[in-house]
């Protein structure tokens, strides 16, 4: 269950690294356009990780076997 936080993590703020540098290129966006595209992403981002720690958790908790 660690290694689904960490991998979580590294994914959450890898691709908001990689969103900022998208944004960083745009020239012609507004503050406020470029500040709704960010929290969308991020909403969504966080939405996508509880739903993989969600699945992580009932999946360590049940007896499906998980192939190593």
């Amino acid at each position: 269950m660690l290694d689904l936080v960490i991998v979580l993590t590294v994914f959450t703020y890898g691709s908001n690294f990689i969103l900022y540098l998208i944004l960083k290129e745009k020239k012609k966006m507004h503050g406020l356009e470029k500040l709704s595209i960010l929290f969308g992403v991020n909403m969504t981002i966080l939405l996508l990780d509880g739903i993989f720690l969600f699945v992580g958790k009932m999946v360590s908790s049940s007896s499906v076997i998980v192939f190593e």
